[in-house]
């Protein structure tokens, strides 16, 4: 929480044990109705206090509709206020939209702890898990939607509690501390399972459900003892599961495609990877190799040469710009190979992916009919995730004169994402996104994104969101080390501009304005007409006091958004303005002159 409590509060919320609302004198003032309980608990562990009327509609009656939810919520709150009585009702505020708690007048028990482990004042309880038992203790409402709340809640803090306990420090350069979540790594880069954290947060070690695959991507690999070849291999399956929804990918050693396809048996083989490895001196060629199932026919190649120090680099970004290129080509010959519509929906899907990330109003609307398209057809939980995040980008870019619809649209999408699916990392990542960028959510979308890097430590968008999401919520040296990481895993890949933004957002709202400048021109070489890029920089250069970069990069804005200013972008509910960083990047714009317009 953000705001600090008063040390004289007129109230406390004491959420360990049965719920319980008392003044300093030792006077009670709780609801005796179960759902007026439970919205209290949800205000006083919501961000700033506050949520809408629709979120705590869908979490209480989500079985009912909206007229009878609505009334069922206008009646606890009205219990909440005449529990509280007349000098005290105005704690609970109400407008149209929005339910809130004035948290300077109140303390939460666990807020409180939360504050003073944070502050170094006390040390993790010893009884951990003992104590998270009794943490929102007592609620019984038969409602999946607000049991699926009161589970994360509790995995929530008590995830907090328990990073205290080896929170390491985090510098911003990966080199030094990559991980910045603590995740568990092998010696070889790769993560490890933690028992722990997968009852904690519900990851079970199998990422997906099993299925049986119908077809598959084949692999063919050389020998063994080929260490490298082997890494991108590793490399390829995880993008190709994640981004391409590619139900299976099956790796032969040395074998000809005749014998892999009486291996392979009924799973049909439309695509062959061939990798391998030729040592170049000190240095390694790795060639990848695609060709037709059915055939052999060779559709495509490349080859890079990889020095010692590409390998020695953390996760070795320098192979993951060979592994998006021969995914892109995978979606591509996916649709001309295709035999049935779920095979051509995987190489459709990978190429509206990569047309998102355009940054265009016409690409980002190609890139939805073709999501709409899928969806009707062949509904799963990556499609409804990028759908989701498609609308966020309509929403962050302007493209849309109507923001409200399309945030509604990003939710419904979201979770279903997560209906469908809740062990995928790349939907995790995704919805997670969803919950901080547009709904300011950010202790479930914390929640989120660390499960999907505990299953994945290697997710480049995973990291960048994550990043996104703490600059945003006002924790600048954690959202700038998280986006240096981003920006390194994905240095070397078709939508880095997208990782360099990212840090120039974080370090221009920590005020590192220098290092702002050099990501944000490094991703402008890219996408001279990116929005994002343009705000932040002008905002950095006003504040180093270059004139003439800002006047430069004031008349490309004013090509792109003719009407922007600081108010059109307070207006448009852009997240994170109120935290420091935020009033700062509003004051570089001012010195440039965007308050005038």
């Amino acid at each position: 929480m953000d705001v600090e409590h008063s040390s004289h509060p007129d109230l406390e919320i004491f959420l360990f044990g049965p719920l319980a609302v008392q003044d300093g004198a030792g006077g009670l003032f709780t609801p005796k109705n179960q759902k007026s309980k439970a919205v209290l608990a949800m205000l006083a562990l919501a961000p700033r206090g506050s949520r809408s009327r629709v979120w705590l509609r869908d979490k209480l009656w989500s079985d009912r509709g909206e007229d009878q939810a609505s009334a069922s919520l206008r009646q606890a709150l009205l219990d909440i206020r005449k529990c509280f009585g007349a000098d005290m009702k105005d704690i609970l505020s109400a407008d149209k939209y929005s339910v809130s708690l004035d948290l300077s007048r109140i303390r939460v028990d666990a807020i409180e702890l939360i504050n003073q482990v944070e502050r170094g004042e006390v040390s993790t309880p010893a009884g951990l898990d003992a104590v998270s038992e009794h943490f929102l203790e007592g609620f019984d409402i038969c409602d999946p939607e607000f049991e699926s709340w009161l589970t994360l809640e509790r995995q929530i803090w008590e995830q907090r509690l328990a990073d205290h306990d080896t929170e390491t420090e985090v510098d911003a350069r990966p080199e030094i501390s990559p991980d910045v979540l603590g995740l568990s790594r092998g010696s070889n880069g790769r993560s490890m399972s933690d028992p722990k954290i997968n009852t904690q947060l519900n990851v079970t070690n199998s990422v997906q459900p099993a299925q049986i695959a119908s077809w598959a991507i084949g692999v063919q690999s050389g020998p063994a003892g080929d260490a490298h070849a082997g890494l991108l291999i590793d490399k390829l399956t995880r993008n190709l599961r994640e981004m391409g929804r590619v139900p299976s990918v099956r790796t032969f050693e040395n074998q000809p495609l005749s014998q892999m396809r009486s291996e392979f048996g009924r799973v049909e083989i439309p695509l062959v990877l061939r990798v391998s490895e030729i040592a170049q001196g000190p240095s390694v060629r790795l060639a990848v190799e695609l060709l037709t199932g059915k055939d052999g026919v060779t559709v495509w190649s490349s080859s890079q040469a990889f020095t010692p120090e590409d390998f020695a680099q953390p996760a070795c970004p320098a192979l993951n710009g060979l592994v998006s290129h021969a995914v892109i080509q995978i979606g591509r010959h996916l649709q001309m190979q295709a035999t049935s519509p779920q095979m051509a929906g995987a190489g459709q899907l990978i190429e509206c992916i990569y047309q998102m990330f355009g940054l265009s109003v016409n690409e980002l609307s190609s890139a939805e009919d073709k999501l709409a398209r899928l969806l009707k057809l062949q509904p799963n939980a990556q499609t409804y995730a990028w759908m989701a995040f498609a609308k966020s980008f309509q929403v962050g870019q302007r493209f849309t004169p109507d923001a409200a619809a399309q945030i509604s649209e990003a939710q419904y999408y979201a979770t279903r994402a997560l209906e469908e699916d809740e062990f995928d990392p790349l939907v995790l990542s995704l919805a997670a996104h969803i919950h901080s960028y547009l709904f300011s959510e950010f202790d479930m979308a914390a929640s989120l994104f660390e499960r999907a890097l505990k299953i994945d430590p290697e997710q480049a968008i995973g990291w960048d969101l994550y990043a996104t999401m703490n600059a945003y919520a006002g924790d600048t040296r954690k959202s700038l080390a998280m986006a240096s990481w981003a920006q390194h895993l994905g240095s070397n890949t078709p939508i880095s501009y997208y990782f360099d933004t990212t840090k120039c957002i974080a370090a221009a709202l920590a005020g590192d304005h220098t290092a702002a400048i050099a990501a944000g021109e490094k991703a402008l070489v890219q996408r001279p007409k990116f929005n994002s890029i343009l705000r932040y920089l002008i905002s950095s250069h006003a504040h180093l006091g270059n004139v003439q970069m800002v006047e430069s990069l004031r008349q490309k804005l004013a090509e792109i958004e003719p009407d922007f200013s600081t108010e059109v972008l307070r207006g448009s509910g852009y997240p994170g303005l109120a935290t420091e960083g935020g009033r700062q990047f509003l004051l570089g714009l001012s010195k440039a002159g965007f308050d005038q317009d």
